[in-house]
């Protein structure tokens, strides 16, 4: 006898947030739960991106880690290709069964998790900072669930160009039953609520469940439940249609700041003068010409019309050069307004900045939207990573992240 799946599946925007940015991919034997994240509303992007990669790498054969490895360049790319979207990244957890073996990928704090015989097990680590501060012993799990750096990742998909992503196996008996989640249900449901709601028989019930209980404890974050239970039957695992989701975006939440720059439109400016005084010089060159030479007046009327012309022509390109100036400009300061990152002053203290690390030539294209008196060095290890990162977040993402950090004491 071989093992056979069954599946369930939900997902849900929480009560708090105004855009769904969890992904789960149901194409047997493929199973996988993504929480984006990322200012700009690049959350969902991530998400979306690193699930489709996936479910088709898979697709084509391709072992689940190097499917994995391929989600996180394609979100990485996408960032490099897309400058609004630029850090943004995503969790994984995801398994393929594999017979009587679930072969997971695993990076982030989303969670994967086994029941048997009544017993609930995490399988997966939180790539978190108070997840690395429980696995140094500094930490307890219950001090970790309520810590207020639990939200800072120390790992993420795409937000580099190679992923450090954890590969295990698990071997699978009958009647066990297999959890996937979001943070959104890890983090407010209990374990002892998990266990009671995967007991049930219907995968479905047990997904719809899981959500109902996140909701209740006040559905913080997005949810997302993928719950897959295997028992024994003759024809394997199951084969259904490939069941990708990405909730629909409900209006952008785009945050505002400080302009990180100010452009000098002083040299454009100068140009279209230059461009003006030209024809003002020409014109009055011909005036002459028509004055000395009363015979040749024609002649000198149709080539002033030709030099016009010319000088207009000039002018419509300096124009049409300054309008696409003006509006890449504009929506390059739109963006740097919308987009924040923690770094570094001179002085080694922490700031949050508004725009994105890096200059053009002498102007930076960042600004301090605000600072503080707290300095780098007197962060973890692990606190020091997040910081190091520079990932670009909206400003809601960036004060909380702040705040994880205690950078406001």
């Amino acid at each position: 006898m071989t093992l056979v799946a069954r599946h369930g599946a939900l997902t849900d925007i929480g009560l708090h947030r105004k855009t769904n940015e969890d992904a789960y991919v149901v194409q047997p034997p493929l199973y996988a739960v993504c929480d984006g994240m990322g200012g700009a509303n690049a959350g969902e992007v991530a998400s979306a991106t690193a699930a489709e990669t996936l479910a088709a790498e898979v697709a084509r054969g391709t072992p689940i880690l190097a499917a994995a490895e391929e989600a996180n360049a394609a979100v990485y790319r996408h960032a490099r290709q897309n400058l609004e979207q630029t850090g943004m990244g995503t969790t994984l957890t995801a398994f393929v069964l594999e017979g009587r073996t679930a072969r997971f990928a695993h990076i982030g704090d989303s969670r994967a998790y086994l029941l048997r015989d009544g017993e609930l097990r995490r399988l997966s680590d939180d790539h978190s900072l108070v997840g690395e501060m429980v696995r140094e012993g500094r930490l307890t799990e219950e001090e970790a669930a309520v810590h207020p750096h639990r939200s800072i990742l120390s790992r993420a998909l795409g937000t580099e160009p190679a992923a450090r992503i954890d590969e295990f196996t698990e071997d699978l008996l009958p009647g066990d039953v297999l959890l996937l989640c979001s943070d959104g249900l890890s983090g407010p449901v209990p374990a002892d609520a998990i266990k009671l709601a995967l007991t049930r028989s219907d995968p479905q019930a047990a997904a719809e469940r899981l959500i109902l209980e996140a909701r209740k404890a006040g559905g913080p974050d997005n949810i997302t439940a993928v719950v897959v239970r295997v028992d024994e039957g003759p024809h394997g695992v199951e084969d259904e249609e490939t069941t990708l989701v990405q909730p629909a975006d409900p209006e952008a939440d785009v945050a505002t700041g400080e302009l990180p720059f100010v452009v000098d439109d002083d040299g454009p400016s100068t140009s279209k003068a230059d461009a003006a005084d030209a024809l003002a010089a020409e014109a009055a060159a011909l005036r002459a010409e028509q004055a000395d030479a009363p015979s040749a007046r024609a002649a000198v009327a149709e080539e002033a019309q030709r030099r016009r012309r010319r000088v207009l022509r000039r002018l419509g390109v300096v124009a049409g050069v300054l309008a696409a100036l003006v509006v890449v400009l504009a929506a390059g300061a739109f963006y740097l307004s919308t987009v924040f990152f923690i770094g570094v002053e001179d002085d080694g203290s922490l700031a949050i900045y508004s725009g994105v690390p890096g200059e053009v030539g002498p102007v930076p294209l960042h600004a301090v939207y605000r600072r503080s008196v707290v300095t780098y060095d007197s962060l973890s290890p692990s606190a020091r990573t997040v910081v190091d990162e520079r990932r670009l977040r909206d400003r809601e993402d960036a004060m909380d992240v702040s705040r994880q950090l205690g950078m406001w004491p």
